[in-house]
């Protein structure tokens, strides 16, 4: 602890003793004391050496005689005693915590799964130094200095000290209060220290970052470049990390992948099920921008995104069914399956549990757009002029449906199944469907996560099916 900090703690431990400190001075007091060890012991020693200066009987008998008008009674000597003890009760459990080389509290979970951790991953755990691996969910984890972090699966963190961790590859957000100030997280090719603030932080293992401050002020260190840049609330740095989110690899396409069929699949009990990849299917999607998006239908994903603070990253997204070899039979039931996809783009903090819709496109003259060539500006009941951008043209559709996602949540399937999206199917002519798939959840603060969905160009995850039950 620095000079200055430790004499302006025994100040207020003089007035605290005194009763001379407001409640807001004893507020903040006791949240210094409740998050910061150090401080807590210093405070300790201080109020203890009061103590015992009051019960130096020479020393009360000199300063009785001196100034009796202005003595202490005897029940604010025990007061102070008491008030010592407490405090190095306290002292004495966050010390023994040190001792045992703990720096850090797991203090929330939610929808985890963990794997490859060396740390323990149950809710309340307190961390030694060591690794949390975080595939699905969020999860708290609160350091011994006050700041806390928001994990982001999937993400990988190395816990160091109550002053520092590192990054591996992931997401998080930080919340850092004024007695952590300092704290730092390290990534592969840089270094961020927090000065007092809030900040999101994506990082992979190839390097590229991307540092987004939404409040105070944070020093970045790119080991690759001399010095240090400071950025205040709104700035940012990206590092290649959004560039190799929004462009990543679909694979060479030489083979088709294993999980997209091109055929119709006999899913039991009068079910079949096809996918985009099957016939004239096609996915894609569409951002609100002026630039043209021409391929946008060959990445391994759908996107979709509400944001109505920045409206021009709302995203909605298209996906066209086959309907072929259903023609001259009666559609009884049907299900969409959809594959959650980790986009890794936006903070999953920012966005809570969200609820998605499905539109079926009553025009079937719109059935006939191309993956390459969708644009917000030329897109099936789409008007890029209308109040709620996130949503297709009412008059132009039907509701089939609504699903949700939890927030936190980057894997799984979710299936939307009942008569309407039957009886849209039902009542295709042209033997080829359009849906159109939005988010009505809004995000809570800028850089909210985007959702991604598989697409038929995706090889690792199943692109979207469609399973009917026809007779």
């Amino acid at each position: 602890m620095k000079p200055a900090d430790q004499f302006r703690l025994l100040e207020l431990s003089e007035r605290y003793a005194d009763e001379k400190l407001s409640a807001a001075e004893i507020s903040a007091l006791e949240a210094e004391l409740r998050d910061n060890a150090e401080a807590r012991a210093f405070f300790a020693q201080a109020l203890h050496q009061r103590a015992e200066l009051c019960f130096d009987d020479s020393w009360h008998t000199q300063a009785f005689a001196e100034a009796q008008p202005t003595a202490k009674p005897v029940w604010w000597r025990h007061a102070i005693t008491a008030a010592a003890a407490a405090c190095i009760t306290f002292g004495i459990f966050w010390l023994q915590n040190s001792r045992d080389g703990t720096v850090a509290t797991l203090i929330r979970s939610q929808q985890c799964q963990w794997a490859g951790s060396s740390l323990p991953t149950v809710e309340g755990a307190r961390l030694k130094p060591g690794v949390l691996d975080l595939i699905e969910g969020l999860a708290v984890l609160r350091f011994d200095s006050g700041a806390e972090l928001v994990l982001e699966a999937p993400a990988t963190v190395e816990v160091l000290d109550a002053m520092n961790c590192k990054l591996r590859r992931g997401t998080l957000v930080a919340e850092v209060p004024p007695q952590a100030k300092g704290f730092s997280i390290d990534t592969k090719d840089a270094k961020v220290i927090d000065w007092g603030t809030k900040f999101g932080l994506s990082a992979d293992d190839d390097g590229k970052y991307m540092v987004r401050v939404l409040e105070g002020l944070v020093e970045v260190e790119d080991k690759n470049v001399a010095g240090s840049k400071k950025l205040e609330k709104g700035q940012g740095m990206d590092r290649g990390w959004s560039k190799s989110q929004l462009n990543p690899s679909s694979g060479d396409g030489t083979e088709p992948s294993r999980w997209q069929p091109t055929s119709v699949i006999d899913a039991g009990d009068g079910w079949q099920a096809i996918t985009t990849a099957f016939g004239r299917g096609k996915d894609s999607y569409i951002q609100a921008s002026a630039k043209p998006t021409p391929d946008f239908g060959k990445h391994p994903f759908i996107r979709v995104k509400r944001s109505d603070g920045k409206p021009e990253l709302n995203r909605k997204s298209y996906l066209a069914f086959d309907l072929s070899k259903f023609a001259c039979r009666q559609i009884e039931d049907a299900e969409l399956v959809l594959t959650i996809d980790p986009s890794e783009l936006g903070f999953a903090s920012f966005v809570p549990d969200s609820t998605f819709a499905v539109y079926g496109v009553i025009d079937e003259n719109e059935d006939t757009w191309e993956e390459n060539s969708l644009s917000w500006q030329r897109a099936p009941a789409h008007d890029p002029a209308q109040p709620d951008q996130h949503l297709p043209a009412s008059a132009k559709v039907k509701l089939l449906g609504k699903f949700e996602i939890a927030q936190g949540i980057n894997r799984g399937t979710r299936k939307l199944r009942g008569k309407d999206l039957a009886e849209f199917l039902a009542g295709d002519s042209n033997q080829i469907a359009t849906l159109i798939l939005c988010r009505e959840t809004d995000e809570t603060a800028d850089s909210g996560l985007v959702h991604a969905f598989a697409t038929k160009e995706n090889d690792t995850r199943s692109a979207p099916m469609l399973r009917v039950k026809a007779r």
